[in-house]
């Protein structure tokens, strides 16, 4: 991207912060709302190909730490690259997993100052000091609820900074997409993590494109991993619908299925998959 359109999404952002107007399908997930341990507890992804909604990037972090062989990312949010960036400099030179909480309330220029100094390795870690740099500016060096999701209850993480710092000397594989739309992948995976995308579908038809995209990118004995945190009966409703259109291709394992106790709503959902039927 060239620096005026960059600094353009940078004013575009600016504005959402400042609640002048709304849109929750672009707004950016500062960490993640799910059990992530248990989640890949019960869905291992050591020595398997990866493809992982890219959100808060913990889905990306998490795979990495429990040993997946590769991981490619995707998101039809652009500013989630843009924060995978921010997460990258919070834990190489704060030693700190996520921002401050400062950051998203108060204003934070120490971490302004740190991106001014970054040396960036590559076109979209510089395009990501850019858009940070010309945000932080105009919205006063803090975001606003209108461009996180803050989820400051505590998450518990089996690692530290140091286990996940290797993880930025790879290349991210990362493509803007949106999984309602034919995928633009031709690469099978054994292991595809949704998160709770499938519940902002709006209609049958995009949930038929999704679960298209998900027969065409798992390999024979893949399995793609479902949450539905935030709108439990409109998943539950889902996957019925999604189920009878695809059971054709497709079984749900429900299992898998299992729950957990999140401090914010009681007993959730932890997740549930799609496979491939043998054919």
């Amino acid at each position: 991207m060239t620096k005026k359109e960059l600094e353009y999404m940078a004013m575009d952002a600016h504005f959402r912060s400042t609640g002048c107007y709304y849109d929750h399908n672009h707004m950016i997930y500062m960490r993640t709302n799910e059990n992530l341990i248990d989640l890949f507890r019960f869905y291992p992804v050591k020595n398997k190909d990866v493809l992982t909604v890219l959100a808060s990037s913990d889905q990306l972090l998490f795979s990495y730490y429990y040993g997946a062989k590769s991981i490619d990312a995707f998101d039809k949010v652009y500013l989630t690259l843009a924060y995978y960036y921010l997460r990258k400099w919070v834990i190489l030179y704060q030693n700190s997993l996520y921002p401050s909480i400062s950051f998203f309330n108060e204003g934070d220029k120490n971490l302004y100052y740190l991106i001014c100094s970054i040396q960036p390795t590559n076109t979209d870690e510089r395009d990501a000091i850019i858009f940070w740099k010309s945000y932080l500016e105009l919205n006063d060096y803090k975001t606003d609820k209108y461009l996180f999701y803050l989820s400051f209850f505590p998450q518990n993480n089996p690692f530290k900074c140091d286990d996940v710092k290797d993880v930025f000397q790879k290349k991210l594989h990362f493509t803007c997409a949106n999984f309602f739309h034919d995928f633009p992948s031709s690469k099978k995976y054994d292991v595809i993590i949704l998160s709770n995308l499938l519940e902002y579908a709006n209609n049958s038809q995009q949930l038929i494109v999704a679960m298209n995209n998900i027969e065409s990118l798992l390999n024979d004995d893949g399995i793609a991993v479902c949450s539905c945190l935030r709108y439990p009966k409109k998943s539950y409703n889902h996957q019925r619908e999604v189920e009878t259109m695809t059971s054709h291709l497709l079984k749900i394992d429900y299992n898998a299925y299992q729950y957990y106790y999140q401090p914010i709503g009681g007993y959730v959902d932890l997740a549930y998959s799609y496979q491939l039927k043998k054919k």
